[in-house]
């Protein structure tokens, strides 16, 4: 006698063989057939696994995929296809900073150069906060990474508390964090920096961390285009020689590249 339903289980039979195909089609909008699919699949795999390794944390096979088809083989997909909000998912997970949350130095590099380029094309203004935990070698000393690592976990929890959405918060290197502020004069700039201390100092001096209680302050220089420079480079040198001159003056502070005793003319960088 045949077999009743034979529909059902021809269709039930091939559904596996498009699982990659049809998981493809969901997340990113790529049409191909199941044996390319697999091979792209298992790559994109081979590339989450790369990501662990290099961020130390797992970003999930649905980002590892849209970083795989939009930086590594983009001739896979559209990327105009993928929606800005996957897009956005990517920018946050593969290029955050694994222990504060932030924005990592090579998010940053590419994040400073194309807002400096847009401020120029429209003549806007955009500002660079440069940040620094005041005598956190020592604080690290005293009380060891751990302390430490909790500290500056905070502070990136601080500056997400600061910022606006268009705002890109990073972390530049070791205890040093930075703040691009888009179509921001540096009056305003300086009120968010004053913000973000006073927001510091107040945390810390109520909240212990690992039971201890720790006086935590920051220091903070700004630069600004076009007031101070007119670069991406020599924005980032005239925020750092206003970081350096708050420190020297005692921690814990504000200076602007315009504070600065006889700035630079600036210059195309």
């Amino acid at each position: 006698m045949p077999k009743q339903h034979s529909g059902k289980a021809v269709r039930a039979a091939s559904a596996p063989q498009r699982q990659h195909a049809a998981q493809l089609e969901q997340i990113a909008h790529v049409q191909l057939g199941e044996s390319e699919a697999e091979r792209l699949w298992r790559d994109a795999s081979r590339h989450r696994r790369e990501l662990l390794r290099r961020l130390g944390r797992d970003v999930g096979q649905r980002v590892a995929v849209l970083d795989y088809l939009t930086n590594i083989h983009p001739q896979h997909s559209d990327v105009a296809t993928i929606d800005a909000a996957a897009l956005g998912a990517i920018e946050r997970l593969v290029m955050s900073d694994a222990l504060t949350g932030l924005y990592d130095r090579g998010y940053f590099e590419h994040a400073l150069k194309r807002e400096v380029d847009r401020s120029c094309r429209s003549g806007t203004s955009v500002s660079l906060l440069l940040i620094d935990v005041d005598e956190f070698k020592e604080l690290n000393d005293a009380y060891g990474s751990r302390v430490g690592d909790r500290v500056l976990r905070t502070l990136g929890d601080l500056v997400r508390k600061d910022v606006r959405a268009a705002d890109v918060p990073c972390r530049v290197r070791g205890d040093e964090l930075a703040i691009i502020l888009p179509d921001e004069q540096q009056s305003a700039a300086r009120l968010v920096a004053e913000r973000f201390r006073a927001d510091v100092e107040s945390w810390f001096a109520v909240n212990p961390v690992c039971g201890r209680s720790l006086e935590v302050s920051v220091s903070v220089g700004i630069a600004t285009v076009p007031l101070d420079a007119s670069g991406p480079e020599h924005l980032f040198i005239m925020a750092e020689r206003a970081l350096c001159q708050a420190k020297r003056a005692g921690s814990n502070r504000i200076v602007t590249a315009a504070d600065l005793v006889d700035p630079p003319t600036p210059v195309v960088a």
